[in-house]
């Protein structure tokens, strides 16, 4: 099996496209260290929602590719407080006054890696804080991000990890807004296209989209756990994994032969299930299936974290999550 790594433009961009039998991937470092294409070569299709136009994605940059949350969601004002000391994020929705999606997604990365094999393929990307200083601004720490992509024939496994270089604890969390295209081909449709993910409880919102700290039953959990059809749902969900299963959601479309597996490890304790909201019914043209490290507003919840899934970097440790995407044909 041969596999290519080569230096492109993408829409202006400098990117790095991975060829593999089955897959091709363009990550734009520049963009967030986005993975911005991912396309299943045998028949051509698009499995990531790709921008035509650098003006397009500038106007919608969460909803191409696979955006970096870091961390995820919305921060109630843009503020919260850890071990008393005061954290504070730009206002980006002015009117519900928070912060939305993190300060790595509009961070442009340094590429540091790129290598290939015979059966595999390496990109790393990295960011360090203090010489970002949108992201220093922030999250006052010195750290380093690294991600990793590694290719092989028919999956790309990505592995955020995060160093600290201070002297004093971080709390953090993470998540990708991942968009597929749905349905994946022009000629299929979502009674076709079907969601399994394992979840059990859902997390009550405000009218900000907050979580209140009160979790209910999930209208959706059992038929998720069998797979539902995507037509005629509105899904903008806040949901926790079950954990006693694996953190993975699987999506089918019948239409295009394709299976589309994304998992997570155990680190990933929620997910978010994002079609365009109330009033779309999944005629949006994606879906996003978006595994999260921590809830939204997580730190702001009088919750144990290790329920809310804040975690925290100690001084000089290191830490890695895992998610992967692993595309097959229907059998």
């Amino acid at each position: 099996m041969s596999i290519h790594i080569e230096n492109i433009t993408f829409l202006g961009e400098p990117a790095v496209k991975v060829t593999t039998e089955k897959l091709e991937g363009i990550i734009v470092p520049g963009w967030g260290s986005n993975m911005i294409s991912l396309k299943w070569l045998p028949t051509g299709t698009a499995i990531l929602r790709t921008p035509e136009s650098a003006e397009a994605y500038h106007a919608r940059t969460a909803l191409y590719g696979m955006p970096v949350l870091f961390p995820p969601n919305r921060i109630e004002n843009g503020k919260f407080s850890f071990q008393g000391r005061e954290y504070s994020f730009p206002i980006t929705d002015t009117a519900r006054n928070l912060h939305n999606h993190g300060v790595l997604r509009h961070t442009a990365w340094s590429l540091t890696r790129a290598e290939a094999e015979d059966s595999a393929a390496l990109v790393e990307t990295s960011v360090i804080s203090e010489n970002t200083p949108a992201v220093y601004a922030s999250l006052p720490h010195k750290f380093t991000v690294r991600q990793q992509f590694r290719f092989t024939a028919d999956s790309v496994e990505v592995t955020f990890i995060l160093e600290s270089r201070d002297e004093a604890a971080m709390p953090w969390g993470l998540g990708y807004h991942t968009t597929l295209v749905m349905p994946l081909t022009a000629e299929g449709s979502l009674e076709r296209c079907t969601l399994t993910v394992p979840v059990t409880k859902s997390w009550a919102l405000s009218d900000k989209l907050m979580p209140t700290g009160e979790l209910t039953d999930y209208r959706y959990a059992e038929a998720l756990s069998q797979g539902i059809p995507l037509a005629g749902l509105e899904l903008d969900d806040v949901l926790l994994a079950d954990q006693d299963r694996p953190v993975e959601a699987v999506i089918t479309d019948e239409a295009a032969g394709l299976r589309i597996a994304y998992a997570a490890d155990k680190a990933f304790k929620h997910w978010v299930l994002f079609n365009g909201g109330k009033g779309n019914a999944g005629g949006s043209g994606f879906f996003c299936p978006e595994p999260y490290t921590w809830v939204t507003n997580a730190p702001n919840i009088d919750l144990p974290h290790e329920l809310t899934g804040v975690q925290v970097l100690e001084p000089g440790a290191s830490a890695a999550v895992t998610t992967k995407l692993t595309i097959s044909e229907m059998s």
